[in-house]
């Protein structure tokens, strides 16, 4: 049986001088081993560092490391895991090496994990959960589907109101094959774990969030700073 339990929950959250970047990051345990799909970046190096702790695990543990896409704030602490074989699809590599108009890619990553390196394709299988390609933010943007029918979509859907909207906020390969992998995801899960948003619950065309209350976000301020919050 599939568990599955969010690490650290994605934030939609961007500012006027740039993308905060902080992604779902899902600690998974199929059959007997411990995967974590998308592990972030250094910005939240150590409360990941820290929520593994707190669950009596260490870097060490970790057996797979499942990237949705190569953007930096998914990917980069990919590096943490000394162990772990790095999972990530092929039409991804594709993409990332080809393409040098996407300010987000960390495409050294690719050299850095070669050796630990697993290339799949939409359909292929690990340990029971089925990867899922869904492409449009990036070229080759990857879910992990569950047995439970529980779907992590990366940035494939990004925040909940995508899902509702059916229509991708932006993307960086294609717009129109963005909305097309959003209505493929809604077709095929119950529950999706966005890579900005907390988890929500597909029923039909119905949608609303897994959880009763929001996560906690705190942000703290130091220095002169006027704050501006929009709403959107």
């Amino acid at each position: 049986m599939h568990k599955w339990e969010i690490l650290l929950p994605g934030v939609p959250i961007t500012t006027n001088l740039g993308f905060l970047g902080l992604c779902s990051i899902v600690l998974m345990r199929l059959d007997d081993k411990y995967v974590i799909f998308d592990p972030g970046h250094y910005g939240n190096r150590e409360p990941l560092l820290s929520a593994l702790r707190n669950r009596g695990l260490n870097v060490h543990d970790i057996d797979y490391v499942v990237l949705s896409h190569l953007h930096f704030d998914h990917a980069i602490n990919t590096l943490l895991f000394p162990k772990a074989r790095i999972i990530i699809s092929r039409s991804e590599v594709d993409y990332a090496l080809s393409n040098s108009n996407d300010p987000y890619l960390v495409t050294y990553l690719i050299d850095l994990v070669r050796d630990r390196l697993i290339v799949v394709n939409d359909g292929d299988e690990l340990l029971g959960a089925r990867f899922v390609l869904l492409p449009g933010h990036t070229g080759g943007t990857m879910g992990l589907l569950l047995e439970d029918k529980t779907l992590l979509t990366g940035d494939a859907i990004k925040y909940m109101s995508e899902a509702v909207n059916r229509r991708a906020s932006f993307a960086y390969y294609s717009g129109e094959l963005a909305n097309e992998s959003i209505t493929k995801a809604l077709g095929i899960a119950r529950v999706i774990i966005p890579g900005h948003d907390a988890p929500f619950i597909v029923e039909g065309n119905s949608i609303k969030p897994l959880m009763d209350e929001p996560f906690n976000f705190q942000l703290t301020i130091r220095g002169r700073i006027r704050l501006a919050i929009v709403n959107e």
